[in-house]
């Protein structure tokens, strides 16, 4: 492990602290870089709350628009990822989207819907 997280700050081996605006809910890693998912507050949409660091702290990229299955709300915070059989880096949000992304870049690969 190559970060200590503590409420909605992480610090990186290096020693390079960083202070996100919400707490952290999860963090996975894959290879050299750090994924971060942060919890979505209630009052406020928040969908691009996935965002990835190399080990050292260096901003990657922050979760982008992606489109959703379930059309009935705007409100799809990620709230959960995995990396899968197939060593990909997967994504999950409220609205029944599953979204396959490449760790280094943040691109999406493909989505496919959970329910």
């Amino acid at each position: 492990m190559n970060y200590i997280i503590k409420i909605n700050n992480i610090t990186f081996h290096n020693g390079y602290s960083l202070d996100l605006e919400f707490p952290i809910k999860e963090v996975l890693q894959i290879n050299s870089v750090v994924i971060v998912l942060i919890e979505s507050p209630f009052e406020i949409i928040y969908n691009s709350n996935v965002f990835a660091f190399s080990v050292t702290g260096n901003f990657l990229w922050r979760i982008g628009h992606v489109k959703l299955y379930d059309k009935s709300s705007t409100d799809c915070p990620y709230v959960g990822s995995i990396v899968n059989n197939d060593s990909e880096l997967v994504l999950f949000n409220w609205c029944d989207t599953a979204v396959v992304i490449n760790p280094l870049t943040g691109e999406v690969i493909r989505t496919y819907q959970t329910k």
